[in-house]
């Protein structure tokens, strides 16, 4: 008897460390490969080069101002269209029939006051007669104004020169006051909005000149200025800059392009300097992965000018310092790294 309870206790136990064991986290140390490269001070061409995103100068959704059928349609997506162009008509047929009765009326009583105005000569008509119809004169004439705004309301038109970005509607469709019909892009001048940092942007003035490129035309340099600077930064120092440009007929670039600013800001001097391949978040809100001995350690930093493929470090680093190029993916904060020799 005790044997047996012997032999159950010696099981038990061996199973729950099993148990306990397959429970059990086992760290990794396997070491993670990266190329790294060391922050360097390097003499800048003292021009400032962002890159942003082409936005249209003005965009607006075309709404209805009038409920009914859709009885024309006059565009489709693509086309441009000039202000005051007719994009689309709902039916009118009942306002057309209000409008004649109200210039009826309004003519009835228009005859009637100017009769009354020499009749009150003769004293054919009191004062009060007379005040009584002018007041019917002018509430014909403001309701004769409504009834042709009724109806002007049934043409829907383009409010300035610009494509047509998105048809929402269509032929014999049923729209209600403030459906979307339409939707245009002015990209005559298209805006771009750059994030720099704080000490950029006390550098920067509103007016400044500045070129900008695209990829798609290799060759074309768009000329533009800067239109506002923010006065207000957001958590990272970082102010936002709108630059305006003039898009050029010849090569007209869309809304949604990536482009190239460059912004002359005077004599050229020295930076602290690193790859952007090292940034493992984004520009707005940077980090690194520093090598700290074996170890990779996590760091923000506050960056400046953006010189393509290399960033401005304002802070956070010191020139030496090895931090990460390759191999971010796979890394977190304190992770074990082996760095690969180029």
């Amino acid at each position: 008897m005790l044997a047996l309870i012997g032999a159950m206790g010696w099981t038990l136990a061996s199973n729950k460390k099993e148990i306990d064991s397959k429970k059990e986290v086992k760290s990794s140390t396997r070491e993670i490969a990266v190329t790294v490269t060391p922050v360097k001070t390097k003499e800048t061409t003292g021009q400032l080069q962002l890159v942003g995103t082409t936005e249209p100068n003005r965009e607006v959704i075309v709404a209805s101002e009038s409920a009914g059928k859709i009885t024309h349609i006059h565009f489709k997506m693509g086309d441009f269209v000039s202000k005051g162009t007719v994009l689309a008509q709902v039916d009118d047929t009942y306002k057309r029939l209000a409008l004649e009765n109200t210039q009826i009326n309004y003519k009835k009583t228009k005859d009637d006051y100017e009769r009354y105005q020499i009749l009150i000569k003769g004293d054919a008509v009191s004062e009060t007669q007379l005040r009584d119809m002018k007041v019917a004169y002018e509430n014909a004439a403001i309701q004769l104004e409504n009834a042709k705004k009724q109806v002007e309301d049934t043409r829907i038109v383009a409010p300035f020169d610009g494509y047509i970005t998105a048809q929402n509607t269509e032929l014999g469709a049923y729209v209600n006051v403030g459906t979307s019909i339409a939707e245009i892009a002015d990209i005559a001048r298209l805006k771009v909005t750059l994030a720099v940092s704080e000490n950029t942007a006390y550098e920067l003035f509103q007016g400044q000149e500045v070129s900008v490129n695209a990829s798609v035309y290799r060759d074309v340099d768009y000329k533009g200025s800067i239109s506002r600077i923010s006065p207000k930064g957001d958590n990272a120092h970082k102010y936002p800059v709108e630059i305006l440009i003039v898009n050029d007929k010849n090569h007209l670039l869309k809304a949604g392009t990536y482009v190239n600013v460059t912004v002359g800001m005077g004599k050229a001097k020295p930076a602290l300097m690193i790859p952007r391949d090292a940034i493992v978040s984004s520009v707005k809100d940077p980090s690194v992965y520093l090598v700290n001995g074996e170890t990779a350690q996590l760091v923000k930093i506050n960056t400046g000018r953006d010189y393509q493929t290399d960033l401005e470090v304002l802070s956070g680093l010191k020139e030496g310092d090895l931090v990460v190029t390759n191999g971010q993916i796979n890394l977190m904060d304190g992770a074990k790294i082996s760095i690969i020799k180029n």
